[in-house]
């Protein structure tokens, strides 16, 4: 009979597939390794989602640190932190620097 905990234990599926148990020291490693890739994975997808959020001074640019995250994976994101995060601004702001000058031009032609 299988129970609901033995449905997630790695233990279960590796006996069940080679006939024996899996020892303790072999699991950690692999969630050790599971840990460490998640790690290294998220500043990458968080470096990517900031320059797709981004506006940068040129479209040239912005396809620069695009390429350099995607094609160095954690040490891309890294230098992107570290670096061309600074060089970018928030699309909103850039939305709201434009509409307060549009406000302020407007009232200097009116008054």
């Amino acid at each position: 009979m299988l129970f609901v905990g033995e449905a997630f234990s790695l233990n279960f599926y590796c006996e069940k597939w080679t006939g024996k148990e899996m020892e303790t020291g072999v699991i950690l490693r692999i969630l050790l390794l599971v840990g460490v890739f998640i790690l290294l994975f998220l500043p990458t997808v968080w470096a990517i989602r900031d320059i797709a959020y981004k506006s940068f001074p040129s479209l040239k640019t912005k396809v620069i640190w695009f390429a350099v995250v995607t094609l160095l994976p954690p040490i891309g994101a890294f230098i992107y932190i570290a670096v061309g995060r600074l060089r970018g601004s928030k699309i909103v702001e850039d939305a709201e620097a434009q509409e307060m000058d549009a406000e302020v031009e407007q009232d200097e032609i009116q008054g």
